[in-house]
């Protein structure tokens, strides 16, 4: 008989200190759960969206996402294809975020402990959010992907590239910083066209453009501060033609959020975005997934989520 909560752990979470941190936090979730969920370890790229659509296939009611944005992100998409197909609607998600980033539970608050996310998972009262969906090219071929947190392309696309091709042992706070000390110096501002809900098209300058449906992104930088989960609205952040000495300046002001009266910076709401770019690289909730944004596009309340 198939489990009704899958947990779909990530153990190269947290730089692999996943892998000795798993046996001690599935103890208490057996405590507090009883025998009756699932483990399924990912070992590969991608794996936990296969694993999370033939678990939602065999019946599982709940998903629980273990690791990082990475490992959401991957959760949220395997959730959202299933659910194309029409499928076990009434599933839920649930998070315990261990990861390098950690940065979608600062907008959605998650339980911190093992028992605390099993009394949210045992009381189920799931709460109805939005996700975003991107589309891009990928070697010409126009693809899809689901993130639930925040997108952006330009330089940012490059500083998760090398986060995550770093060792990450400083932890997420100091890797991104790092990353992004030594890739905005080399970083080329380019030219970007977008059309927000089919209005005018306009031109602007860009070091990095920020499509948030969370606040964070970077391990604690606020780039969307007035981001709201349900409001079926993208918070869109285009940090313009700024350069380095700039950037670096103001960078704890965008830890605090308070970066958006920086003339640079310009920001609006809206539930679409039609862009025109060169061959950016793109971030979608941490993960770099490819190169050349086309359209990003709300899904109001697409997901639903066992939160505190």
């Amino acid at each position: 008989m198939a489990a009704d909560i899958v947990f779909i752990v990530n153990p190269t979470s947290a730089n692999g200190r996943m892998r000795r941190w798993w046996k001690t936090y599935e103890r208490t979730f057996r405590r507090e759960l009883g025998t009756t969920f699932a483990v399924r370890p990912t070992d590969h790229p991608g794996h936990a969206i296969g694993m999370t659509r033939a678990a939602l296939a065999d019946g599982a009611t709940t998903i629980v996402s273990v690791g990082g944005d990475g490992t959401l992100n991957e959760v949220v998409n395997g959730y959202l294809r299933h659910r194309e197909d029409a499928r076990n609607l009434d599933a839920c998600l649930a998070v315990f975020s261990v990861g390098t980033g950690a940065d979608f539970v600062k907008t959605l608050a998650m339980p911190q402990t093992p028992a605390a996310l099993a009394r949210i998972i045992q009381d189920r009262e799931p709460r109805k959010i939005d996700a975003g969906l991107c589309e891009f090219l990928d070697g010409g071929i126009r693809r899809m992907r689901y993130f639930v947190n925040v997108a952006e392309f330009g330089s940012g696309g490059a500083v998760v590239d090398r986060v995550n091709r770093s060792t990450k042992i400083l932890g997420g706070r100091l890797s991104f910083v790092i990353a992004i000390l030594r890739t905005l110096p080399r970083y080329q501002n380019t030219r970007v066209a977008y059309q927000a809900d089919g209005d005018p098209s306009k031109e602007v300058v860009v070091n990095d453009f920020v499509v948030a449906n969370g606040r964070y992104f970077g391990a604690g930088l606020m780039p969307a501060p007035a981001a709201d989960l349900v409001d079926g609205l993208f918070d869109v952040v285009i940090f313009g033609d700024i350069d380095f000495k700039t950037a670096r300046r103001n960078l704890p002001a965008l830890r605090r959020g308070e970066h958006l009266s920086l003339k640079e910076v310009s920001t609006f709401r809206c539930r679409e975005l039609a862009i025109q770019s060169s061959e950016e690289m793109i971030d979608l909730d941490g993960e770099f997934v490819g190169r050349h944004p086309l359209r990003f596009a709300v899904l109001p309340k697409a997901l639903s989520i066992l939160a505190a």
